[in-house]
């Protein structure tokens, strides 16, 4: 993941790091979760900050999307954008729903753009999406704070 992060962060406009335990979240940084590790949110010393653990050997999924957006709910309430892109499987479908539950909103990638439409599918189909959206156009949005 390290050298995937390195590589967006060259191709993106924002800045792009593989996340480590400790990082502060901010305008303008994407942080990408280790591989084989599992990314949290939290809110220490007055700031929301990433924490990095290691997974429990019931966690199928590592990196799982449903632990980082369940604790981004604890800790943003109603106040996160949860973005379902191209993946296998139906994680983040349960922390979509919590963050859902929380008053955020949940946008997810069409069928036609994803690679493999497993994760965002399960949220569609869970009638989690508030948008469904090609992948040409979530950065486009993301940028003008559609």
């Amino acid at each position: 993941t390290k050298a995937f992060a390195e590589r967006l962060d060259k191709l993106c406009r924002i800045r792009v790091k593989e996340a480590a335990d400790g990082d502060v979240l901010a305008p303008g940084l994407a942080l990408l979760a280790p591989g084989g590790r599992q990314m949290l949110v939290e809110a220490r010393s007055g700031q929301q900050r990433i924490r990095i653990t290691d997974s429990s050997p019931e966690q199928h999924y590592r990196p799982s999307v449903d632990v980082t957006f369940n604790s981004a709910a604890a800790v943003f309430r109603g106040d996160a954008l949860a973005i379902i892109m191209t993946g296998m499987g139906a994680d983040g479908r349960e922390g979509a729903r919590l963050l859902k539950r929380c008053g955020s909103k949940i946008w997810a990638q069409d069928e036609e753009s994803c690679v493999v439409y497993g994760m965002p599918a399960a949220v569609v189909d869970a009638g989690l999406a508030d948008r469904i959206l090609p992948l040409s156009q979530i950065g486009r949005l993301l940028a003008e704070g559609s």
